[in-house]
């Protein structure tokens, strides 16, 4: 059975809408040029909570979905969580 890969516009929704249920913020005042600590206030408990979210969304559409720590700490911003996820689905 082949699993259709989300694109990278539902990739970018999916990880907006995930972070805005974490922080407990509305997700229109997410944008991907924001950075976790700096412009949304998360701290690492909010990061290693929104790695889990992301890593059981994405698994749930995809099959299987884990995110490294070693990446986890590379990722500033809402972009680069957004294109990190496009990367290691569409490899």
């Amino acid at each position: 059975m082949s699993t259709s890969l989300p694109d990278r516009a539902t990739i970018s929704l999916t990880v907006s809408a995930c972070l805005a249920t974490v922080l407990e913020v509305d997700v229109g005042t997410i944008s991907e040029t924001q950075l976790f600590k700096e412009d949304l206030n998360a701290d690492s408990l909010h990061l290693v909570e929104f790695s889990y979210e992301i890593e059981r969304i994405f698994s749930e559409m995809t099959g299987d979905f884990t995110v490294n720590d070693e990446d986890l700490a590379t990722l500033k911003t809402v972009g680069d969580t957004v294109n990190y996820v496009f990367a290691v689905l569409h490899r």
